[in-house]
């Protein structure tokens, strides 16, 4: 019998079994490429909110294994800043075991999209932070999420989200001589699958602009440049999600027309792996990081 195709759903891909050890691994290294390009935890405005706290309360949404929390408890703690580090993620196989985190930080099992909030949650936090939520935006929607932010906020509170811009993959080879065919087509292959599924990206050239009409106030929008030296370990983090695509595409046997069948997606991985391994590099020129702050 054919092994049929899967069809994408950002409410479930994440929660697949084959996507926890190594989704959770590829995680590590997307926070230090993210901490490389941006260069701080806490954008400057939210930095000096949060020095002049004693007590402090911070939701980091989507949150995978929590390293961007466990990173932050370690900056407040060396200046002296209280605080309840709140993790929250649809998949708790990313977390650690609760008595190998900090003292301040909890990770707990929540689809922070569904309604209601648990009325604990509303209101409560200082900063809430996300990262990385763009192929979870459809069709350019971002109500649901800032709604999310809103809501978990105190007044005055700050949100800080950062998005790497995949609206715009970047290929670039060593030399002029070096091929770049495999990889420059898988970036049109998923491209097109996105404008299909309704993710167009266009977003992320106006974040700030998303923010201001959900309410926030004191917006402002920073672009930073991915080094050079780490657009191997940008491409590595690419060719582990592009691996796992492969069970998307229809078996030859099944849909003998399709446009691309999965053994043309795992012949044509293979041939960008190959590209890869002669020094082709697959990344976004940017990662965009947006502040706001909920009204008093």
């Amino acid at each position: 019998m054919a092994e049929s195709s899967e069809k994408y759903d950002p409410s479930t891909y994440w929660l697949a079994p084959s996507r926890n050890f190594r989704t959770s691994a590829r995680l590590h290294l997307q926070h230090l490429l993210f901490q490389n390009t941006l260069g701080c935890l806490l954008e400057p405005q939210v930095q000096s909110f949060v020095s002049g706290s004693k007590q402090l309360k911070v939701a980091d949404l989507g949150c995978g294994n929590g390293v961007w929390l466990n990173n932050l408890h370690d900056e407040l703690s060396a200046k002296g800043i209280s605080a309840q580090l709140d993790g929250y993620d649809i998949k708790p196989t990313y977390f650690p075991a609760a008595a190998h985190l900090p003292p301040s930080v909890t990770l707990k099992k929540l689809d922070v999209l569904e309604r209601p909030l648990p009325e604990d949650m509303v209101g409560a936090y200082d900063v809430v932070h996300v990262r990385a939520f763009a192929s979870i935006i459809h069709k350019s929607n971002l109500t649901p999420l800032l709604s999310t932010a809103l809501a978990l906020l105190k007044p005055g509170g700050w949100l800080q989200w950062e998005e790497a811009r995949v609206d715009a993959y970047l290929v670039d080879a060593p030399t002029p001589e070096t091929s770049t065919s495999a990889c420059e087509t898988i970036v049109r292959v998923l491209q097109a699958g996105g404008e299909a599924r309704g993710s167009t990206f266009e977003w992320l050239g106006q974040l700030d602009r998303g923010l201001s009409e959900h309410g926030f106030a004191e917006v402002r929008v920073r672009g930073a440049d991915t080094r050079p030296q780490d657009w191997k370990a940008w491409t590595e983090d690419y060719l582990i999600v592009w691996e796992e695509l492969a069970v998307f595409f229809p078996p030859r046997a099944e849909q003998p027309q399709a446009p691309m069948a999965r053994e043309d997606w795992v012949a044509l991985f293979a041939r960008a792996v190959e590209e890869t391994e002669q020094g082709v590099a697959v990344h976004n020129k940017q990662v965009v990081a947006v502040v706001g702050r909920k009204p008093t």
